[in-house]
């Protein structure tokens, strides 16, 4: 009898071929290190942000936490929504998934969903902090029946990286006026976004026989603010095409059969290999 991991193998192998497509998706909204950034220049980054998709015609995915949406922050959300890209529900506030009871998880789905009603699209999507999604099979169970009564579909990533670290660093540098320090952090934190794009497509390609439409995980932060105008011109260079969240997520990769159950967050390429 076929192992389960290769039925999926030979399941995606006998599908077409996608062309280079990549999501854009960003986390915490309404932007990152909110308690270091004064509320202008947190509408600086979302605004820089907006612009440095707006060449490619992207509309992005932002996965918002709940608590950080008050007076201060509204405009912001108003910015991204009206600049034409869609939001999704990232948790009340940022817990790990395997904290969580049930109807604490629930109540973390239901308080963002509220908060994200002004702005949600008829379908709604949900990101995990971490990207941790339960580390047993009961529990993976208990929060898709959470966000199926709800109406969320779970959006998970397939180009998984540290942009959050090489952020921190670069924040700490620029409060330093480090400006050297802040160069070389910005272009080592190019160079790990291109090897994790890379990685991710090597993994699909050698272990499930083809490529798939991607979805790639930023953050809205200042290093985003910076440099995301040379990320995006690099995938561009490469051949990628933009694609959005809901165009993705069509692709049978992420309807497929997952072999990995653990505390880990992954990307969706490592679930369905078993990590």
């Amino acid at each position: 009898m076929l192992s389960r991991a290769l039925m999926i193998w030979l399941t995606l192998c006998a599908l077409p071929l996608h062309a280079q497509q990549i999501a854009i998706t960003l986390d915490d909204l309404p932007y990152v290190l909110r308690s270091r950034t004064p509320p202008q220049e947190g509408m600086t980054i979302v605004q820089d942000v907006i612009a440095a998709m707006k060449p490619y015609d992207i509309v992005a995915t932002g996965f918002a936490i709940g608590r950080q949406i008050d007076d201060e922050t509204i405009p912001v959300m108003e910015a991204f929504v009206g600049a034409g890209h869609t939001v999704g529900n990232h948790s009340w506030s940022h817990p790990d998934y395997d904290t969580l009871t049930r109807w604490g998880f629930r109540r973390e789905v239901s308080r963002t969903d509220r908060a994200l009603r002004p702005w949600m699209q008829d379908q709604k999507y949900y990101r995990f902090p971490f990207l941790r999604e339960g580390k047993t099979e009961k529990s993976r169970w208990i929060a898709d029946t959470v966000l199926k009564n709800q109406g969320y579909i779970n959006a998970p990533v397939t180009i998984d990286n540290d942009e959050w670290r090489f952020n921190l660093e670069y924040v700490d540098a620029l409060d330093m006026s480090d400006q050297l320090a802040a160069q070389r952090i910005a272009k080592a934190y190019l160079a790990h976004m291109k090897e994790r794009t890379a990685h991710f497509q090597s993994r699909a390609q050698l272990e499930l026989g083809r490529d798939f439409s991607h979805v790639l995980l930023l953050h809205m932060n200042k290093i985003k603010a910076d440099h995301l105008n040379d990320l995006l011109a690099w995938y561009a260079a490469e051949g990628w095409t933009f694609i959005t969240l809901d165009e993705a997520l069509r692709d049978p990769l992420f309807s497929a059969q997952e072999t990995y159950t653990g505390s880990k967050g992954l990307s969706q390429i490592e679930r369905v290999l078993g990590e």
